[in-house]
């Protein structure tokens, strides 16, 4: 501030620029500095010559004045509007909408959108989006997952992006659907189609969530095999994928293949879930023979680790 500024003139800057600031939305923080400054500034440029009067007068019109220019520092910086048609979907705690051009949205999770107005593109990367594309209006309007790309001229649909994969589900109208390279699928009303992950991460996840959900024995298997066949010896999925395939099989009550899977792992090293995998093995070969069983199983585990035979 101005050093001529008295003690009482900087306080009641400071007053008053604390009560105005009370009265605005979302002041920025600092924002009471700045505009006290701010109002210095302004009353120190148009001082006159008897200028400890005007000073005095600080509740006045010089004051209205200053507040008048100051309050647009006091609030915070605008942010840039993207063009009609892009820019960040981003609601994960309640649902939002977004509508341009014979397109509307409803979304709950992230996503980004592109294209110009009469092609939009959508790259949906978690959660639920509806979309109602008006007809006749010559739009061409893609969503894209990492599984699946949605193209529709005019219908209503849903695509749900989870740990399962991308689903599809039509409301009216037709959709056109492609689940990673496979053929283009064309959807009408009341049909629904899922796109599962593409990578072995993605189907680990995709078998997780089906074992949580209940899902049957076979169905989780099918994930896990599928995430096997797209990871590498060396890509840390693999171990547990694989750890995770010994546990739905033994669950499943199907023994044999468990230690199958169990001693592959332990061949390859079976990471972190070597001592889990193990202890797995040795239950199911003591069940399975006797102490004399799951005695290989009992000595690579090793005197600290904790497995046991039971019998």
């Amino acid at each position: 501030m101005p050093d001529d500024l008295t003690p009482e003139v900087q306080l009641q800057l400071d007053q008053a620029a604390l009560e105005l600031l009370t009265e605005l939305p979302d002041a920025a923080p600092g924002a009471a500095t700045r505009v006290a400054r701010r109002l210095a500034r302004s009353i120190a440029s148009e001082r006159p010559q008897a200028r400890s009067t005007r000073y005095a007068y600080v509740g006045g019109g010089l004051l209205g004045a200053a507040l008048a220019a100051a309050v647009l520092f006091a609030l915070p910086a605008p942010v840039a509007t993207p063009p009609t048609g892009e820019g960040s979907l981003q609601s994960e705690e309640r649902w939002a909408a977004r509508a341009f051009d014979g397109v509307a949205l409803s979304y709950r999770g992230v996503g980004d959108v592109d294209g110009t107005n009469k092609a939009p593109r959508i790259d949906w990367q978690r959660g639920t989006l509806n979309v109602e594309v008006t007809p006749g209006r010559g739009l061409d309007v893609r969503i894209s997952t990492r599984e699946a790309e949605v193209r529709v001229v005019g219908t209503g649909f849903t695509v749900d992006r989870t740990a399962l994969g991308t689903r599809v589900d039509v409301r009216h109208g037709l959709v056109e659907t492609r689940c990673g390279d496979s053929a283009i699928k064309m959807l009408g009303e009341g049909d629904s189609i899922v796109c599962p992950p593409r990578s072995a991460a993605g189907l680990l996840g995709r078998a997780q969530a089906l074992r949580e959900g209940g899902a049957a024995a076979d169905d989780v298997l099918a994930s896990i095999t599928n995430g096997v066949a797209l990871s590498t010896p060396d890509d840390p999925f693999t171990d547990e994928l694989l750890a995770l395939q010994v546990r739905v099989l033994a669950d499943a009550g199907r023994s044999a293949e468990a230690l199958a899977v169990a001693e592959r792992l332990i061949v390859s090293g079976g990471g972190a879930r070597r001592g889990e995998v193990l202890s797995i093995a040795g239950e199911l070969a003591a069940a399975a023979g006797g102490c004399a069983t799951a005695a290989p199983w009992l000595t690579t585990a090793g005197p600290d680790a904790g497995v046991y035979c039971p019998n």
